[in-house]
């Protein structure tokens, strides 16, 4: 019995020893993942406070930068700039949210053809191979108008008027006395040199081979002289009335055939290029509303208004029901060729500037770079890109000139502060930083004033730009090299310049515009031109 006893003790003696060093290890495992757990958060935080900020900008506008931390103009928190945030000067990392703020949208670049269209206005007028200018050789007197008002139709061989001519009266009794010499002198008609003389006059005066013979029968000379119409027509111009006294080579009737006409359109110097003979075109009339007729360009005239900076083509159209009226107003819709497949740009991804065109070029994972590309022909809301990127290139349609600020924004200040990476932001002085527009416009730099510690401190107010128009806008007075061309921004429709850029309020990209169309959207949101 005491050895059982003595047994179970020692077991129990055990057990305790066992367990005590079993607890004892446990702490000491636990004590020890603290200790790292505790050493990671530690140097997570370091890494976090070793993260250099570049400065802090408005979410909204990313031109309104800080140098510490605080509230924007708009009263929303600014958003740190850090070092580390790209890899390469230019290119800008952006959060998830924050694309979702700016509402970045991304399409990729497709390869295709274009076939632009030249959209422009022309004049109706008659062929002027198809005229005729009736007049006469002789002077004298209106003794009959057979023409009785402008409009008239005629046909061919049809009687134009009547004159009475004493000079013509002459030199048929001129004829009439070589006639009669030559019959006494040779006792017959040898057409002499005489009576050749006086038939070649006759004929001059426009005297036809059926009156010179019907002289000779009946050796009655006429006091008149008939004009005929050599050509079926439209009388479109009367210029004399019966009695009227009139001269030698005075224009009496214009007769033109309207049953084809010529359309008058005027090409801009830089679409000059696009249009060759051959290319058809749509032309409607406002006075004929959903009627459409085809015409194909016939002629290029060979010279430029230096005025308008427009080159003239001329199209031949058919007007065989005689609906169409010469000095009509014509809309001219020229389809032209494609000049090979390109990549293909949307109009609205591309930043255009006086000296580059500009895209943003989506890499992944939040991460966006601006690219200089070169630009070719445009077609319905699409560029051709000649260089700069390729197809497939995944780009940013909306937002960009946000992106852009940004990547310009961050590539001045690393360029301000490269010659000192060791050193604190929270430290450098960055009061009075030119900075430059992210707009690309180079004649355009803005100061921007970053030494004011309030939060809520107000942006310096800048002079109001030239290109915003105030009061009675003289429109052709913008146009300063003349070439007919402005550009106007389709928010804030009294911003107009004679160069491209971007509105410097909105910051969105001119358009092209004619002088009439400037005028025009102008009329239609209530500002006063001249």
């Amino acid at each position: 019995m005491s050895k059982k006893i003595l047994t179970y003790g020692l077991l129990l003696l055990v057990g305790l020893i066992l367990g005590a060093g079993g607890y004892s290890l446990l702490q000491s495992g636990n004590s020890s993942s603290e200790s790292s757990e505790s050493g990671s958060e530690q140097t997570t935080a370091n890494k976090k406070s070793e993260r250099k900020v570049l400065y802090w900008r408005a979410p909204m506008n990313p031109k309104e930068i800080y140098n510490h931390p605080g509230k924007s103009n708009m009263g929303m928190d600014l958003v740190p700039v850090y070092a580390d945030a790209s890899g390469e000067s230019g290119t800008v990392s952006i959060d998830p949210v924050m694309q979702q703020d700016m509402n970045v949208k991304i399409a990729t670049i497709k390869e295709g053809q274009l076939n632009p269209e030249i959209f422009t206005n022309g004049i109706l007028q008659p062929d002027e191979q198809k005229e005729y200018i009736a007049t006469t050789k002789v002077a004298g007197w209106i003794d009959k108008l057979y023409i009785n008002y402008t409009g008239q139709k005629v046909r061919e061989g049809e009687k134009l008027v009547k004159i009475y001519s004493p000079e013509l009266v002459a030199a048929q009794e001129e004829y009439l006395t070589a006639l009669a010499y030559d019959r006494a002198v040779n006792n017959s008609e040898n057409n002499s040199t005489l009576i050749n003389n006086a038939i070649r006059k006759l004929e001059l005066l426009d005297v036809t081979k059926d009156e010179i013979k019907r002289l000779h029968d009946t050796q009655e000379v006429t006091k008149y002289i008939t004009l005929y119409s050599p050509i079926s027509g439209t009388v479109i111009f009367k210029g004399v009335e019966e009695g009227a006294k009139i001269n030698r080579g005075t224009p009496l009737l214009k007769i033109a055939d309207l049953s084809n006409l010529w359309i008058l359109a005027d090409i801009y110097e830089y679409e000059a290029s696009k249009v060759k003979l051959g290319l058809s075109a749509k032309v409607t009339f406002d006075y004929l509303p959903g009627k459409s007729y085809n015409g194909k360009i016939s002629f290029i005239y060979p010279t430029l208004d230096t005025q308008t900076r427009t080159l003239k083509v001329r199209f031949d159209l058919p007007n065989r029901n005689g609906e169409l009226k010469p000095g009509m107003f014509a809309n001219v819709d020229i389809k032209t060729e494609s000049n090979g497949t390109f990549p293909l740009v949307p109009e609205q991804a591309v930043l255009r500037s006086g000296k580059q065109n500009t895209v943003i070029i989506a890499l992944g994972e939040g991460r966006f770079k601006p690219a200089q590309i070169e630009l070719g022909e445009y077609a319905n809301g699409f560029y051709q890109v000649l260089g700069g990127i390729s197809a497939n290139t995944k780009i940013v349609t909306s937002a960009q000139f946000l992106i852009d600020s940004e990547s310009n924004l961050r590539a001045s200040v690393e360029m301000f502060n490269g010659a000192d990476d060791s050193s604190e932001t929270s430290d450098t002085d960055m009061s009075n930083m030119d900075m430059m527009d992210m707009s690309k416009d180079e004649t355009d730099h803005s100061k921007m004033d970053m030494s004011n510690t309030d939060n809520n401190s107000d942006v310096s107010k800048k002079e109001k730009p030239e290109v915003i128009r105030e009061g009675v806008i003289d429109v052709e007075s913008i146009d300063k090299n003349q070439d007919g061309i402005l550009y106007q921004d389709i928010m804030d429709w009294n911003v107009i310049s004679d160069e491209e850029g971007k509105c410097p309020l909105c910051g969105m990209q001119f358009r092209k515009m004619t002088i009439e169309q400037v005028k025009k959207n102008l009329k239609e949101h209530g500002f006063e031109y001249k």
